[in-house]
C-alpha cells in the first residue's frame, strides 16, 4: 500500500472537498483519502498494482477539479502570494463599480445630485441602463464564480460558487427582464416609474463584490494559519559555502550532498545538519530547542540546520541534507498534521457533502411558495436569491482545519510537534499521564555513586561486559572504570536481555551483570546480605547493578540519575490539568518510589520489562489498574527503545526529542525541548484547539440553521423582517471570516499552567 500527496486545484468550499473525496474514494484500489481545503491537498493511500497517479488525477478531473504532483511549500507560498495579489486587484476593481452603483441607486434618496439622464424620476430607462452597464464589468471581473460554479454543477458536485453564480445570474436575468418590461411599457405609454424599484442589478454587483471581499479576507487569514510552516521553511538559508576540489564556492542549499565540507562564519545560518571537523563557537538553537542560551560548539559536536553560529568559525561535514535535515523533518510533521482531520470533522464533512443541493432545494421551494402566496415575482426572486447567497458551506468546512492548522503551528513554535489532528483530539480527552523514569523524569545521565567490591576484579568484569552494551547505565559504568584506570577485556559469547542484564565470557570466566532476578536466572548466589545492600541503595533512589563471576557475586555498582529541574513542576502542571500521573519503569520498587516521591508522583509501576510496558498501559486505559471499568485516555511519555511499544499502545505517545528514532517514530507528539513541562502544555494546547473547533462549529451550524430560514422570509409575515440579497451576501462573507479569525486567536496561545 502506497501513500501519496497530491495538489488539488479549483476547490472553493467544503462541498468541493467532499466531492473530491467521494470521487477518489470510488476508484478501485484506493484504501483511504483525505482532502484538505486548507492546504488544497489530497493524501491518498492506494494499491499501486491496481491504480496509479494518472487514474487518481483523472477521477479528480471528472469531478470538476484538477490534481497534480504535490510541490513544496516554497513554491505554493509564491503561488499563494500571486493569488492573493490577484484577488485584491479584482476586489478593488469590483469595489469601484459597486460604489458607483450605490451612488446611483441610493444617492438620490439622501439628496445627492444625479444627472437627469440617469435619474429614476426623469429618465427611468437611463437609470436602469446605467445600472446594467455598471453590473456587467463586475460580472466579467468575477467570471470565475460562474465558470467554476456551473462547471461543478455540471459534474454533479455543486459547491459554494454554484450558489453564488446562481444567485447572481438570477438577479441579472430578472433585472434584464424588468428592463425589457420598462422599454415595452414606455413604448405602450404606461407609467414605468414603479418598475425602477424592481431592478436587481445592484444586487448582482453587491453580491459579487461582497463575496470577493469575504474571500479575500478569508484567504488572507487562512495564509496566516500556515505562518508556522512558512517560518520553518525560511530557517534554511538559500545558499551555502562549501569547499570542493580545493576551491571555496557558494551553492544553493538544496544542492548540498552528504559529505560536503561546509564553511560556517559567525552570524551565518546553518544550511544542513552536520558535524564540526574544524573550529567551533557558540550556536543559537532557540528556533529548534526553545533554549535561549547560546550553546558552545567544538570539534565533534553537531550543528543543526536553521540554527545560527553567533560567534566563532567552523567547518562541518554535511550529514543530513535536503529533506533529511532536522528542520525539514519538523516542517513535514507540521504540514502532515495540518492536512489531517480530527474525528469531530466527520460530521461537518457529511453535512457539507449534501449542503449545496439541500440549499438549492430550499431556495427553489422558497421561490415557489412566495410566488404562490404573494403572486409577486419580484418578492419571490428576492427571497430565493437571499437563501442562495446567505448559505455558507465554507464556514462548516473551515471550522476544524483552520483551528487544527493554527494549533499545530503554535505548538511547533513552542517546541511541541503534533503529528496529527487525531493526537489533538486524544490529548483533549487525556486523564492519565504515564511517565518513563530514565531520561524523561530524570536527566538520563547515570553516574556511579557507590561501589561495593566482593571481588577485586569487579570493575574489570563490569567494564568488559558493559562495553558491549549501549544502555546508559552501561556507558556510565564503562566511563567510571576508565576513570579509575581499568581497561575492558574482550568478551566472548555476549548476550543481552532487555530489562534483565548482560552475560558473557571474560578471560575464560562466566560473568554476568544485572538485577537480582537476572542474576538468579544466571545461577549466581544472591544471599540476604546482598539483597539488604540492594534495598538500601534503592531506598535512596539509586539504581544498583549486581555483577557475578562463575556463580559468585563480585560486587555491586550503584548509579544515580538526578531528576530534571523541570520534572517536579511538570508533574504539578499535569495534576492541575486533571491528569493522574503514573511512573512506569523497569527499576526496582524502592528506587522507583524514591524518585517518584521526589517528583511528587503518587502512582508507581516498577520492575516492568520493556515487553510488559504496553500491557500496563492497556490496564491503565481499561480501568483494571484502578479496580474499575472506567475507560481512561492515557498519554505515554518516554524516550528510549524500550518505550516504543508503550508509546504505540497508549492513546497518545509523546517522545522527548533527545530520545531514539524508534521512540520518536512510535509517538504521536514530539517534545523538541525535552522538557516534561511541554507535555502539560501540549494537553493545554489541545484543549484550546478543541474549544476553538467547538466554537467554530457552533457558529457555522448556528449561522446556517438560523440565517437560512430568515433569508427565506419566515419572519417577514409576522414581523416584517427580511434580508435583501445584498445583506445576505455580506452575512455570508462575514461567517467564513469569523470562523478563520477565531482560529487565528490560537497563534497567541500561552500556557496558563
Amino acid at each position: 500500500m502506497t501513500t501519496k500527496k497530491f495538489k488539488v486545484n479549483g476547490m472553493s468550499c467544503a462541498a468541493c472537498q467532499a466531492s473530491v473525496e467521494r470521487a477518489v474514494s470510488a476508484v478501485p484500489g484506493v484504501d483511504s483519502v483525505a482532502v484538505s481545503l486548507m492546504t488544497n491537498s489530497m493524501t491518498v493511500g492506494f494499491d499501486e498494482t491496481v491504480t496509479g497517479d494518472e487514474i487518481l488525477c483523472k477521477a479528480v478531473a471528472d469531478a470538476g477539479y484538477s490534481a497534480g504532483e504535490w510541490v513544496k511549500t516554497q513554491n505554493t507560498d509564491a503561488d499563494d502570494a500571486k493569488k492573493y495579489a490577484s484577488m485584491k486587484k479584482r476586489l478593488i476593481a469590483s469595489a469601484v463599480f459597486a460604489v458607483l452603483m450605490m451612488y446611483i441607486t441610493m444617492g438620490h434618496m439622501i439628496g445627492l445630485p444625479l444627472p437627469d439622464l440617469i435619474s429614476p424620476h426623469h429618465n427611468p430607462i437611463g437609470y436602469a441602463a446605467i445600472q446594467l452597464v455598471l453590473a456587467v464589468p463586475v460580472i466579467v471581473i468575477n467570471y470565475a464564480y460562474f465558470t467554476d460554479g456551473f462547471r461543478a454543477a455540471f459534474h454533479g458536485s455543486a459547491n459554494m460558487n454554484t450558489l453564488i453564480a446562481t444567485g447572481a445570474a438570477a438577479s441579472l436575468l430578472y433585472g434584464i427582464y424588468v428592463l425589457v418590461r420598462m422599454i415595452l411599457g414606455q413604448i405602450a405609454g404606461t407609467d414605468i416609474h414603479p418598475m425602477t424599484e424592481e431592478l436587481y442589478f445592484e444586487s448582482v454587483t453587491m453580491i459579487l463584490t461582497l463575496i470577493s471581499l469575504g474571500k479575500t479576507l478569508e484567504f488572507r487569514a487562512r495564509r496566516h494559519t500556515s505562518d508556522a510552516v512558512r517560518k520553518l521553511m525560511e530557517l534554511t538559508p538559500p545558499t551555502a559555502t562549501v569547499r570542493r576540489d580545493g576551491q571555496t564556492i557558494t551553492i544553493r542549499s538544496d544542492e548540498l550532498v552528504r559529505g560536503d565540507l561546509v564553511v560556517i562564519k559567525a552570524g551565518s545560518s546553518i544550511p544542513c545538519d552536520g558535524t564540526i571537523v574544524t573550529g567551533g563557537g557558540a550556536a543559537d538553537e532557540s528556533v529548534i530547542t526553545g533554549e535561549s542560551v547560546p550553546v558552545p560548539k567544538e570539534t565533534g559536536d553537531t550543528l543543526i540546520c536553521g540554527t545560527i553560529l553567533l560567534s566563532g568559525y567552523a567547518e562541518m561535514e554535511a550529514v543530513h541534507v535536503g529533506e533529511d535535515t532536522t528542520v525539514a523533518k519538523i516542517t513535514q510533521l507540521v504540514e502532515d498534521a495540518a492536512s489531517s482531520k480530527a474525528p469531530v470533522q466527520k460530521l461537518a464533512d457529511k453535512i457539507s457533502g449534501v449542503f449545496v443541493p439541500v440549499v438549492c432545494g430550499i431556495s427553489l421551494l422558497t421561490f415557489v411558495l412566495w410566488l404562490i402566496f404573494t403572486g409577486s415575482l419580484h418578492t419571490a426572486i428576492g427571497f430565493g436569491i437571499s437563501v442562495l447567497v446567505i448559505s455558507c458551506p465554507c464556514a462548516l468546512g473551515l471550522a476544524t482545519p483552520t483551528a487544527v492548522m493554527a494549533g499545530v503551528g503554535r505548538g511547533a513554535s513552542l517546541g511541541i510537534l503534533i503529528k496529527s489532528a487525531d493526537a489533538i483530539d486524544t490529548l483533549y480527552h487525556t486523564k492519565v499521564a504515564v511517565l518513563d523514569k530514565t531520561g524523561t523524569i530524570t536527566e538520563g545521565k547515570m553516574t556511579v555513586s557507590d561501589v561495593y567490591e566482593a571481588d577485586s576484579d569487579l570493575l574489570t568484569i563490569a567494564a568488559s561486559l558493559e562495553s558491549m552494551s549501549e544502555h546508559p547505565i552501561g556507558r556510565a559504568i564503562v566511563d567510571h572504570a576508565a576513570g579509575n584506570g581499568v581497561t575492558a577485556l574482550p568478551v566472548e559469547t555476549f548476550t543481552q536481555t532487555f530489562g534483565g542484564g548482560v552475560r558473557g565470557t571474560v578471560n575464560g570466566d562466566d560473568c554476568c551483570g544485572g538485577n537480582a532476578d537476572f542474576m538468579k536466572q544466571c545461577g549466581a548466589d544472591v544471599n540476604e546480605d546482598i539483597l539488604d545492600r540492594l534495598n538500601r541503595y534503592a531506598e535512596t533512589g539509586k539504581t544498583p547493578v549486581l555483577f557475578a563471576k562463575n556463580g559468585r557475586i563480585a560486587g555491586i555498582i550503584a548509579l544515580a540519575d538526578r531528576i530534571k529541574p523541570s520534572s517536579v513542576t511538570a508533574v504539578q502542571k499535569l495534576t492541575k490539568l486533571g491528569c493522574d500521573v503514573v511512573m512506569l519503569t523497569g527499576d526496582c520498587e524502592a528506587t522507583a518510589k524514591a524518585i517518584a516521591a521526589e517528583a511528587g508522583i503518587s502512582h508507581v509501576i516498577s520492575g516492568v520489562k520493556p515487553d510488559e510496558k504496553a500491557e500496563h498501559i492497556r490496564s491503565l486505559m481499561s480501568g483494571d489498574f484502578y479496580g474499575d471499568t472506567t475507560r481512561r485516555y492515557a498519554v505515554m511519555i518516554g524516550d528510549g527503545v524500550n518505550d516504543a511499544p508503550a508509546l504505540a499502545a497508549a492513546d497518545c505517545g509523546m517522545a522527548v526529542a533527545h530520545g531514539t528514532d524508534i521512540a520518536i517514530e512510535s509517538a504521536s507528539v514530539v517534545l523538541v525541548r525535552s522538557d516534561l513541562s511541554d507535555a502539560a502544555h501540549a494537553i493545554e494546547l489541545s484543549r484550546a484547539v478543541m474549544r476553538t473547533i467547538a466554537q467554530n462549529l457552533a457558529w457555522a451550524f448556528g449561522y446556517n440553521v438560523l440565517c437560512i430560514p430568515v433569508a427565506a422570509g419566515v419572519l417577514y409575515p409576522a414581523f416584517g423582517i427580511a434580508l435583501t440579497p445584498m445583506i445576505a451576501a455580506a452575512a455570508m462573507s462575514l461567517s467564513s471570516v469569523c470562523v478563520v479569525s477565531n482560529a487565528l486567536r490560537l497563534r497567541g496561545f500561552k500556557p496558563a499552567v
